[in-house]
């Protein structure tokens, strides 16, 4: 009736090859919705604060390193966030001591390292935080502008809520 002898649909379509098809197009649909969150297209939001580091500045640098001053990505323009802190100590380096085989910092004169704090309010697309469609990570070399000074340097921390973060799952 439906099905022929060769096993086609309505005797133009193998009933095989149209359960593949509808497989795919399920997976394909399931894969859309997943992706943009169920079809909110709303992100959520959760405040980060994270510090770059920043090596081997002169000190006048953290002159223009102000507090509450916005930060953008020094390519794309997207908002990064806003200085909420700084700290600087002297720079220093590791060296090696041959005759007694230890290791040592000596001081680098005139140089200052710094941890600058930024404060966003990040998108979760668990269990990653971004900004715009730059992800936020430990480790990732950064460059950024504020209104007073260009900002190169690593992510080298993260604070935030982790059991708000663990209930966006």
């Amino acid at each position: 009736m439906f099905i022929d002898d060769k096993g086609r649909l309505f005797g133009k379509l193998n009933l095989l090859d149209l359960i593949i098809v509808l497989i795919i197009i399920a997976v394909l649909a399931f894969g859309g919705w997943y992706f943009t969150k169920g079809g909110t297209g709303s992100a959520e939001t959760l405040t980060v604060d994270y510090t770059i580091e920043v090596l081997q500045k002169d000190p006048e640098y953290f002159n223009y390193i102000i507090e509450g001053e916005k930060v953008v990505d020094g390519v794309t323009k997207q908002p990064v966030g806003e200085i909420v802190s700084f700290e600087t100590q002297t720079s220093r380096y590791l060296t090696q001591n041959n005759e007694t085989l230890s290791l040592g910092y000596e001081e680098i004169e005139g140089k200052l390292d710094g941890r600058i704090v930024i404060r966003l309010e990040a998108e979760v697309a668990y269990p990653d935080l971004k900004s715009g469609d730059e992800k936020i990570k430990i480790g990732k070399q950064v460059a950024y502008r504020s209104e007073s000074a260009a900002i190169k340097g690593y992510i080298i921390g993260m604070d935030y809520d982790v059991e708000k973060l663990e209930e966006m799952k």
